[in-house]
């Protein structure tokens, strides 16, 4: 009886855990020059309470060339509840892993090794934000700069403290947020 009850409470735990699929616009913009395209992003709590982004099997295409990158991980991020929206922010080095997509002959994300990025994001049962810049510019002269939103939600980057404008609040709220206040 008691082995019942503590897999029914593990069943209730693993329910509880947050997994989400976001579908909406991405945006990469390298070195000023933007492409858009639909895409969904997963964000998942761990066990140990932290979250990880996935882009699963990232490909970018501005109609005419495609580049197939693969799978963008971003782990261990430390949520923390703001306006109803859980806000995660990151500044770690990732190392892109190739994508599972049997028709993409050769991914090019893991000949990157380690990728810089710094990220800010903010999501909920329903809607995600989130930014990323990745500095390449010492091994590939590029800086690039992700944005994804799903519908709606375009535009309002930055808008970390959920008071509709980008200000020195924002900052304040991402930096009293680094400090785990």
């Amino acid at each position: 009886m008691k082995k019942i009850f503590t897999f029914i409470a593990a069943a209730a735990l693993a329910m509880n855990a947050m997994a989400a699929d976001y579908s909406g616009k991405i945006t990469v913009t390298i070195n000023d020059n933007p492409v858009t395209q639909d895409a969904t992003i997963a964000i998942n709590q761990n066990e140990n309470g932290t979250y990880v982004l996935n882009i699963k099997n990232f490909s970018m295409s501005d109609g005419n060339t495609t580049i197939d990158v693969g799978n963008i991980v971003v782990d261990n991020l430390k949520g923390y509840l703001i306006n109803g929206e859980t806000t995660v922010v990151a500044d770690q080095i990732i190392n892109i892993q190739d994508g599972d997509d049997p028709n993409v002959p050769m991914w090019y994300g893991p000949f990157l090794e380690d990728v810089p990025i710094v990220m800010a994001g903010q999501f909920d049962d329903t809607d995600a934000k989130i930014d990323i810049d990745i500095d390449m510019t010492a091994t590939l002269e590029q800086f690039i700069n992700v944005k994804f939103a799903t519908p709606g939600l375009e535009g309002l980057y930055g808008d970390v403290n959920g008071d509709g404008n980008v200000t020195a609040a924002d900052v304040t709220c991402v930096y009293n947020i680094l400090l785990g206040q």
